[in-house]
Protein backbone atom coordinates (compact mmCIF):
# COMPACT_ATOMS: atom_id res chain seq x y z
CA UNK A 1 0.00 0.00 0.00
CA UNK A 2 2.79 2.46 0.90
CA UNK A 3 4.53 1.71 -2.41
CA UNK A 4 1.50 2.96 -4.36
CA UNK A 5 1.00 6.07 -2.20
CA UNK A 6 4.42 7.63 -2.85
CA UNK A 7 4.08 7.80 -6.67
CA UNK A 8 0.54 9.18 -6.31
CA UNK A 9 1.78 11.91 -3.97
CA UNK A 10 4.39 12.78 -6.59
CA UNK A 11 1.66 12.91 -9.26
CA UNK A 12 -0.40 15.34 -7.19
CA UNK A 13 2.65 17.50 -6.49
CA UNK A 14 3.46 17.58 -10.20
CA UNK A 15 -0.16 18.39 -11.04
CA UNK A 16 0.08 21.38 -8.71
CA UNK A 17 3.26 22.47 -10.51
CA UNK A 18 1.44 22.15 -13.86
CA UNK A 19 -1.38 24.33 -12.54
CA UNK A 20 1.09 26.98 -11.39
CA UNK A 21 3.00 26.82 -14.69
CA UNK A 22 -0.25 27.15 -16.65
CA UNK A 23 -1.19 30.23 -14.64
CA UNK A 24 2.26 31.74 -15.18
CA UNK A 25 2.00 31.08 -18.92
CA UNK A 26 -1.46 32.65 -19.16
CA UNK A 27 -0.24 35.66 -17.19
CA UNK A 28 2.76 36.00 -19.53
CA UNK A 29 0.48 35.70 -22.55
CA UNK A 30 -1.76 38.46 -21.16
CA UNK A 31 1.29 40.69 -20.59
CA UNK A 32 2.42 40.01 -24.16
CA UNK A 33 -1.01 40.92 -25.51
CA UNK A 34 -1.12 44.11 -23.44
CA UNK A 35 2.37 45.08 -24.57
CA UNK A 36 1.43 44.44 -28.19
CA UNK A 37 -1.64 46.67 -27.87
CA UNK A 38 0.49 49.39 -26.24
CA UNK A 39 3.02 49.15 -29.06
CA UNK A 40 0.30 49.38 -31.72
CA UNK A 41 -1.09 52.48 -30.02
CA UNK A 42 2.32 54.11 -29.59
CA UNK A 43 5.11 52.47 -31.63
CA UNK A 44 7.98 53.99 -29.65
CA UNK A 45 11.30 52.50 -28.60
CA UNK A 46 10.04 52.05 -25.04
CA UNK A 47 6.89 50.18 -26.04
CA UNK A 48 8.95 48.04 -28.45
CA UNK A 49 11.33 47.06 -25.64
CA UNK A 50 8.36 46.19 -23.44
CA UNK A 51 6.88 44.07 -26.25
CA UNK A 52 10.18 42.26 -26.80
CA UNK A 53 10.52 41.54 -23.07
CA UNK A 54 6.94 40.25 -22.97
CA UNK A 55 7.64 37.90 -25.90
CA UNK A 56 10.66 36.48 -24.07
CA UNK A 57 8.64 36.09 -20.87
CA UNK A 58 5.93 34.20 -22.73
CA UNK A 59 8.46 31.89 -24.38
CA UNK A 60 10.15 31.11 -21.06
CA UNK A 61 6.81 30.43 -19.36
CA UNK A 62 5.83 28.06 -22.18
CA UNK A 63 9.11 26.14 -21.90
CA UNK A 64 8.61 25.75 -18.16
CA UNK A 65 5.04 24.54 -18.68
CA UNK A 66 6.17 22.03 -21.30
CA UNK A 67 8.91 20.70 -19.01
CA UNK A 68 6.53 20.21 -16.08
CA UNK A 69 3.92 18.49 -18.26
CA UNK A 70 6.62 16.15 -19.64
CA UNK A 71 7.67 15.33 -16.08
CA UNK A 72 4.04 14.57 -15.20
CA UNK A 73 3.82 12.34 -18.27
CA UNK A 74 6.97 10.52 -17.17
CA UNK A 75 5.57 9.72 -13.73
CA UNK A 76 3.71 6.43 -13.58
CA UNK A 77 0.19 6.30 -12.16
CA UNK A 78 -0.39 3.23 -10.03
CA UNK A 79 -4.01 3.77 -9.03
CA UNK A 80 -7.25 4.79 -10.69
CA UNK A 81 -7.06 8.17 -8.93
CA UNK A 82 -3.62 8.74 -10.41
CA UNK A 83 -4.88 7.78 -13.85
CA UNK A 84 -7.79 10.20 -13.52
CA UNK A 85 -5.41 12.95 -12.46
CA UNK A 86 -3.13 12.38 -15.44
CA UNK A 87 -6.14 12.14 -17.76
CA UNK A 88 -7.33 15.56 -16.62
CA UNK A 89 -4.14 17.02 -18.14
CA UNK A 90 -4.06 14.81 -21.25
CA UNK A 91 -5.37 17.55 -23.55
CA UNK A 92 -2.28 19.59 -22.68
CA UNK A 93 0.24 17.15 -24.11
CA UNK A 94 0.00 14.15 -26.44
CA UNK A 95 2.80 12.32 -24.64
CA UNK A 96 0.76 12.48 -21.47
CA UNK A 97 -2.10 10.60 -23.13
CA UNK A 98 0.37 7.97 -24.34
CA UNK A 99 1.77 7.58 -20.82
CA UNK A 100 -1.74 7.00 -19.46
CA UNK A 101 -2.22 4.09 -21.86
CA UNK A 102 1.12 2.64 -20.74
CA UNK A 103 0.09 2.99 -17.08
CA UNK A 104 -3.20 1.20 -17.73
CA UNK A 105 -1.41 -1.66 -19.46
CA UNK A 106 0.97 -2.03 -16.52
CA UNK A 107 -1.89 -2.11 -14.01
CA UNK A 108 -3.34 -5.22 -15.60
Amino acid sequence: MIESIAPEAELFALAEQVDLAEKAFHDALARHNQAHIAYLRDPSAMTRETLDAAKVGEAVALKILDAVVRKLAGTRATTVIGLKLKASYAATEGKLADSIVEDILQLG
